[in-house]
């Protein structure tokens, strides 16, 4: 074997080594998340147990009825009756609460997931790595309720199903033990059944996931972009794409489906055997042909109870086997929310308002950054930005601006390096929350002008409401409003114009009192006239206070007291422009 060779071996080897590894630890953290809901699972399983139990008094009820009915004794008539209603309300009343419990559990365990993507996917979180719009919102809606279904199909039965199976069993064995032996004996059939269901069951389910997030993103992409798409002519290109989409996930969903069929069908072919088994025998029994020696007699009571609870025997068997296919979907789903959970820091500084009224001062030593998967930093620096002052940071689209503000504001954390806010008695990292960002997209909600201005401060009073729109210089927009500040605003801030959002947005971080403020392209998509009032707004909202910019607007560059530019990846210093 030459060297190469034994190489490609050795890394195939480290490849499968590493996979399953990672399935393994998939797999434990598939048990850990049914944490939240395991209280209701363990109440819900001995219901299922006492379920069974019940079920088992039912038939034997019906079961003396009948031979009563047989017999011609009325009174056992009478008292059989009342024995099977009784016990069919206890296993109903059992069946329907653990149902309930079990959807309370499901709930829990979907709420803790989905409170864990929360708090993964905001930017707050201080991630690293970035994830799609696509796959958050399918991890978010779709992913979640997966693990959630199949913990609350299968803690449950984890716990009933052993005892209900050694239940059942010692009912047949105590009217009838030949019939309790065959039950024993197909039993050994069945573990055969569950490795063919579990056959090719992963690569179906990886299938199923990697198509249904390729649709996820090119609907969430054609929405996005439908209005180029309808300007270039390009909607029937697309919709063919879409469809194409949606016709893969269908054939893998469907291949999914035609194994869970196959196995359920050898399921069932070997619960019908083994129930036709006994049927066979107890009826040849009570004609008479078949008498197994040592064995108690047959009456239609105890052979009527032995037919009826024989199905109960492998009914959790069967339940099982359905959830062996939930279970590779759940391992799928385990595996995504995992890669987006555990890319979220354990520890992030909290959420903080500075209470010091000093400028905020921000310093990068030797800071560089690199995303998941790449092989270059994205961005390298090494600057201070000094209290009080304004800097503007330049660059070419995609250079790495917007990335630089992210780590000076804490949302992300550096691949190396630090990065310290510093006042004159505090120096220490980047608390979220703690500082202003306002982008060059503004986001206003379906609500008055007053409770989007709020946003930055919801139990700012109306004083320091009015504080705000002056320093903003919104005193004359708001003049002109039907109802003033509350005025409502429409859907993405219909009934202002952009620039008007924009002295909004600024209105709000105002309110907020922070004193390092973080611009990304507060100009931008603006008219020389906008811009110029947009730039005196921040003017007077940023008066004492630290504000980086990043900017392609000469008017925004020409404000600073320095410039930086961001060329081929380092941040280097430009020129000093100006000083205020």
């Amino acid at each position: 074997m030459t060297t190469n060779e034994m190489n490609e071996t050795e890394e195939k080897e480290e490849k499968e080594e590493r996979s399953e590894k990672g399935e393994k630890g998939d797999e434990v953290w598939l048990a850990a998340c049914a944490a939240p809901g395991r209280r209701w699972f363990r109440s819900a399983g001995t219901l299922r147990t006492l379920e069974t139990l019940f079920t088992i008094a039912r038939w034997g009820a019906l079961a003396w009825t009948a031979q009563a009915v047989l017999d011609r004794a009325g009174a056992h008539e009478t008292w059989g009756l009342a024995a099977f209603a009784g016990t069919s309300a206890l296993a109903v009343g059992a069946g329907w609460t653990a149902g309930t419990l079990t959807e309370r559990g499901a709930r829990a365990v979907a709420t803790g997931l989905r409170q864990r993507l929360t708090g993964a996917l905001l930017p707050t979180a201080g991630r690293i790595s970035e994830t799609g719009p696509a796959e958050a919102a399918w991890a978010m809606v779709d992913l979640a309720d997966d693990v959630a279904d199949f913990h609350a199909r299968t803690e449950p039965l984890r716990r009933s199903a052993p005892l209900s199976m050694v239940a059942v069993l010692a009912a047949t064995a105590a009217v009838h033990w030949p019939a309790a032996i065959v039950l024993v004996l197909t039993t050994a059939l069945l573990p055969l059944n569950m490795r063919l269901a579990g056959l090719f069951a992963q690569h179906g389910a990886d299938r199923q996931s990697a198509a249904t997030r390729h649709l996820n993103a090119v609907v969430l992409d054609s929405f996005r972009g439908l209005r180029t798409l309808r300007e270039l002519g390009a909607v029937g290109r697309r919709g063919r794409t879409l469809s194409t989409a949606a016709e893969q996930l269908n054939k893998a969903t469907t291949s999914v489906l035609r194994r869970a069929f196959l196995s359920g069908m050898i399921m069932d072919v070997v619960i019908t055997f083994s129930i036709a088994v006994n049927a066979t025998y107890v009826g040849l029994s009570l004609l008479g042909y078949v008498q197994v020696p040592h064995a108690p007699g047959l009456d239609l009571c105890t052979g009527l109870l032995v037919l009826l609870v024989c199905p109960m025997y492998f009914a959790p068997m069967r339940a099982r086997a359905a959830a062996f296919h939930q279970r590779e979907r759940a391992t799928v789903a385990a595996g995504v929310i995992r890669g987006i959970v555990d890319d979220t820091p354990a520890e992030t500084v909290p959420a903080a308002r500075p209470q010091s009224a000093d400028p905020v001062g921000v310093s990068l030593t030797a800071v560089r950054f690199r995303y998941g998967g790449a092989d270059h930093d994205t961005i390298s620096a090494d600057a201070h930005f000094a209290p009080g002052t304004w800097t503007a940071i330049t660059g070419a689209s995609g250079s790495g601006k917007s990335t630089l503000l992210s780590l000076m504001a804490g949302l992300r954390r550096p691949s190396a390096g630090s990065v310290r806010w510093q006042t004159p008695s505090v120096r220490r990292a980047p608390a979220l929350g703690g500082c202003v960002w306002v982008g060059q997209r503004t986001v206003l909600l379906d609500a008055t002008v007053r409770d989007n201005i709020r946003l930055g401060r919801p139990a700012a009073t109306e004083r320091q409401i009015r504080r705000a729109v002056d320093a903003a210089g919104l005193s004359a927009v708001v003049a002109r409003l039907p109802e003033g500040l509350d005025t409502r605003l429409g859907e993405g801030g219909r009934g202002v114009s952009t620039g008007e959002a924009r002295r909004i947005a600024i209105a709000r971080a105002f309110l907020r009192g922070a004193r390092l403020w973080l611009l990304d392209e507060p100009t931008a998509h603006l008219d020389a006239d906008s811009e110029r009032e947009v730039v005196e707004a921040l003017r007077r909202a940023t008066d004492g206070c630290t504000v980086v910019i990043a900017t392609h607007s000469f008017a925004l560059a020409a404000a600073a007291d320095a410039v930086l530019t961001i060329d081929d990846g380092v941040l280097r210093n430009a020129s000093t422009v100006s000083t205020r």
